[in-house]
């Protein structure tokens, strides 16, 4: 009896873990949770037949922003990017992911590296760990589409532990100078133009202000008879031109402050979060998904007799940082 209802306890016990589960499943992916309404999601198949059908997303009604979210944008981000790897890569035959797996690239055709495991077992019986990744166009398609990019997966695992290292020693003792050497291989404007971008605004500001009470003092001396009315009307319009022209270049110039600041504060969060693995020993599936975001393996080649290959890590947040 003690047996049976032992048993019964556990099937119920994982049963709400199950339900739990699902739950915070759900919570992860509902708009509602991230402080959004959206409506219109389901209808009626026809007029005729009252059956509900999931309606196209290009369909829901979106209203942003309407109550207290409940979740970051950063989680909802990254359970969004989790979803697209699981919707997008298989899993092994035991149910597992490799650990490079959607974020393993060639470098040459840009296809996902396919894993391989070595399924023959060590001289004392003990089985093999080797695992590898390859092109998928090349195993697929042959030379003719591409060529292998064969990698060593212990191999990768340690150049990046080396690598994350390394930036995140950087990130705890030269945080200034690895963040400008980032900002610089921005597309967008570097830490000195932003200044630039900056001085220029305020100094607009300045301008248009001084407009302003250029334009009441004009009126003034007209209401006085201090100067004649034409003169007066070319003042103002000879005002109203510039401002004009002050506001569009200040439109501009804004929206590539707004760029550069949003880079920065990238860098800024790429740093907070890459200067706690400087003692980093193992790589697990989290922990990599947490900092990169994309792995490109180049082909193998000779150069004065030695084997090179060039590898890019591309982290979450900044992209490749080349040092």
């Amino acid at each position: 009896m003690a047996e049976k209802f032992s048993v019964t306890f556990i099937n119920v016990a994982e049963k709400i873990s199950v339900t739990f589960r699902s739950t915070v499943k759900s919570i992860l992916r509902n708009e509602v949770y991230l402080g959004h309404m959206v409506q219109n999601k389901t209808g009626n198949l026809s007029y005729k037949v009252h059956k509900q059908i999931a309606k196209p997303e290009s369909e829901w009604i979106r209203v942003e922003n309407t109550h207290e979210p409940l979740i970051s944008q950063e989680t909802w981000n990254m359970v969004r990017e989790l979803d697209a790897w699981k919707a997008k890569f298989r899993s092994s035959k035991n149910g597992e992911t490799a650990l490079f797996t959607g974020v393993l690239f060639c470098m040459d055709c840009k296809s996902p590296m396919r894993h391989y495991r070595d399924g023959r077992k060590r001289k004392d019986g003990s089985p093999s760990t080797y695992q590898s990744y390859a092109c998928n166009r090349y195993v697929t398609g042959g030379k003719t589409v591409c060529s292998g990019h064969i990698v060593n997966q212990r191999v990768l695992i340690e150049l990046l532990l080396i690598d994350i290292r390394f930036k995140a020693a950087l990130a705890q003792n030269q945080p200034d100078t690895l963040k400008d050497k980032i900002m610089a291989q921005k597309n967008a404007a570097g830490l000195e133009q932003r200044k630039t971008l900056q001085a220029t605004v305020d100094a607009m500001d300045k301008r248009l202000a001084e407009l302003e009470k250029l334009v009441v003092a004009a009126y003034e001396d007209k209401v006085k008879g201090a100067i004649p009315e034409m003169v007066c009307v070319q003042l103002l319009k000879r005002y109203e031109d510039e401002r004009t022209k002050k506001l569009e270049q200040r439109t501009k110039l804004s929206a590539q402050l707004e760029t550069c600041q949003e880079d920065e504060k990238a860098a800024d969060d790429w740093l907070a979060m890459i200067r706690d693995y400087s003692k980093l020993e193992e790589l697990d599936r989290p922990t990599l998904l947490r900092l990169v975001k994309r792995i490109e393996v180049g082909e193998r080649r000779t150069v004065n007799g030695r084997d090179e290959r060039d590898i890019k890590i591309y982290y979450n947040f900044v992209g490749f940082v080349e040092l």
